[in-house]
């Protein structure tokens, strides 16, 4: 199996800075000698991860997930050990070598990934010389100058175009030698017709994944018939709902903003970057998804929505609002005003125009409370149920009682309505079948149990240097629990190996439930003040039950002692000598542990 030795492991580790890895998925603030965030792993709204850049892991007190730069990029990125560190090792400038042979199934798919990545590359920028500088392209470029797309932007965001001919790209790529099995499943061609391209005369938006690589195209069709749009099928390397057009250019403004403004498509989310609005992204011809949502809380705290403003668009928005908020986003609405969507800003009135507008948006509650009134009409008190149907599914989301009493008031007085009439319909609405209530899905217990052993083993892990002296006194054996057991024989080989930080070690633990408590511990500044008095009691308390453990052996020993049976492998002498030196041992610790040095 392929292996990274472990000197590049640890030079991979040591050149890693966790603060500016998490930091390129999490919006981090400092507070003391920690950075916080909120968690990427679970929903919440107020930050419970936190990051320790001094020892060099991070740690959720809410969902209990830690460990070092590896295990975040392993859990962030869903993928496996190897690939983690190669991820890391690009970051830092590592170059890898490999021993060991690989899984063939498993080589196998990441040259095909490695190809994949390299040939979506190579035709982006093929297809941008088709746009700018073939007479093919001319049309296609006419149609982004009259969108008014610069030739910087064009640039930026690599833009290309595809020629009419559907088998022109198939000659292309066989005469660059890529064999026919694997441009089958490359995501460029019909399944029914292998040599028909699925783009055709179409303007090529390259889609790439949050490291900057393209994974996949958009296309926009030109003339003809067909979908307007249409987007590659998924791959190796292309997951449609996972992903989200624009992320990495717009990941580094989420992050100084601390907000995300989600489009309804490319255009849009290109218009937004040409007139200085760099937070903008979209999702990819589809729904906007719940990991997408997620996806994009790593990086801001507030998703600012830009849909269309015809009836699609509203619907489009309520709905990406209840997925926002179910994942921890604050959510606000921009209204787009004379004009259909941001790209028509930028087309008719220019980027500061637009930049102007990306200014004025309206929270959530206004945004359905505005369109509650909107279906108002006068003298008619039908409209204003109506008006109210509308708003008790939005009203029912609420998980505060505050917001959600304070939301009722203000529709009364936006609708013209009684309060407590109000309340009573409301009442009456949730009877006649409560909505869904997102339930928070429970952790699974470890089914480890703290303990004042388990408390030493943190200390000695907090502080590193005191393991000397305490493997100098105590050892393994002289632990009940296995987990405490596996910690300690991890300390010695850590110790041996030169590497006792804190990652190191809880990275090795086979006890989800100790790494968790150590990491947890420590976060939270245990074992911070006077290490040494601490970890000394612990070792004197454990050496003194191993002692008290011993002395009860010997007892037994020596009353059940058989000179016929036991005379040959020792003599009672011998048994009651090794008892005068445990109970020696014994009173020594006692004196020590009650302040006699």
């Amino acid at each position: 199996m392929k292996r990274i030795p472990e000197r590049i492991v640890q030079e991979i580790v040591s050149r890693s800075d966790i603060v500016k890895v998490v930091g390129e998925y999490v919006r981090l603030e400092k507070r003391g000698s920690r950075w916080t965030g909120l968690c990427p792993f679970h929903n919440e709204r107020t930050p419970s991860f936190g990051v320790n850049e001094e020892r060099g892991f991070f740690y959720c007190f809410g969902c209990k997930k830690g460990g070092d730069a590896i295990t975040f990029i392993k859990e962030i990125e869903k993928c496996g050990y190897v690939e983690a560190l190669e991820h890391l090792a690009d970051k830092a400038g590592v170059v890898i070598t490999y021993e060991g042979d690989e899984d063939p199934a498993e080589a196998k798919a990441a040259k095909d990934r490695e190809s994949l990545y390299e040939l979506y590359e190579r035709l982006a920028g093929t297809f941008h010389h088709l746009l700018i500088s073939d007479p093919r392209g001319t049309e296609a470029l006419d149609y982004v100058r009259r969108r008014r797309l610069s030739d910087q932007t064009l640039v930026d965001f690599r833009l290309g175009y595809v020629p009419k001919d559907r088998a022109w790209l198939f000659r292309f790529l066989r005469a660059k030698s890529y064999s026919v099995e694997f441009l089958s499943k490359s995501g460029l061609f019909s399944g029914k017709y292998p040599e028909s391209s699925i783009f055709s005369d179409r303007l090529i938006f390259p889609i790439s994944d949050v490291r900057g690589r393209v994974v996949a195209f958009g296309g926009r069709l030109l003339s003809g018939d067909g979908p307007k749009y249409i987007n590659s099928p998924e791959t190796l390397i292309f997951k449609k709902h996972e992903t989200l057009f624009g992320l990495s250019k717009a990941a580094q403004a989420m992050r100084t903003s601390g907000e995300a403004i989600l489009c309804e498509g490319y255009m849009d989310t290109i218009a937004f970057h040409a007139a200085g609005v760099a937070n903008a992204v979209a999702p990819l011809g589809t729904s906007f998804t719940e990991s997408q949502a997620a996806l994009l809380k790593r990086y801001a705290a507030t998703l600012i929505l830009s849909f269309d403003s015809d009836d699609a668009g509203v619907k489009a928005t309520e709905r990406a609002m209840g997925i926002a908020e179910n994942v921890g986003l604050a959510v606000r609405v921009l209204r787009i005003a004379g004009a259909k969507d941001p790209a028509e800003i930028l087309e008719k009135n220019g980027p500061e125009r637009l930049k102007i507008n990306a200014a004025s948006t309206i929270t959530s509650d206004d945004f359905v409370l505005g369109n509650a009134a909107s279906m108002l009409r006068a003298g008619d008190s039908e409209s204003q149920s109506e008006a109210f149907g509308y708003l008790f599914p939005f009203i029912a989301d609420v998980s505060s009682e505050i917001r959600r009493d304070a939301f009722i008031n203000a529709a009364a007085t936006r609708l013209g309505a009684d309060p407590a009439s109000v309340r009573s319909d409301y009442s009456r609405f949730l009877n006649k079948g409560s909505p869904k209530r997102t339930i928070a899905r429970e952790t699974a217990s470890s089914g480890f149990v703290p303990s004042a052993d388990a408390e030493l083993i943190a200390a000695i892990v907090a502080n590193s240097e005191l393991f000397e002296s305490a493997r100098s006194e105590i050892g393994y054996i002289d632990f009940d629990e296995e987990p405490l057991k596996d910690a300690f024989i991890t300390m010695e080989e850590c110790y041996r190996s030169g590497d006792q930080s804190v990652a190191a070690i809880t990275g090795r633990l086979t006890s989800e439930g100790l790494k968790e408590f150590i990491l947890q511990k420590i976060s939270d500044g245990a074992y911070s003040i006077n290490p040494e008095r601490f970890v000394i009691d612990g070792v004197r308390r454990v050496k003194e039950r191993t002692l008290e453990q011993q002395n009860q052996r010997l007892v037994a020993r020596i009353r059940e002692y058989d000179p016929d049976r036991d005379g040959d492998e020792l003599s009672l002498n011998d048994l009651l000598y090794e008892k005068m030196y445990v109970d020696g041992e014994l009173t020594r610790i006692k004196e020590e542990r009650h302040g006699r040095p």
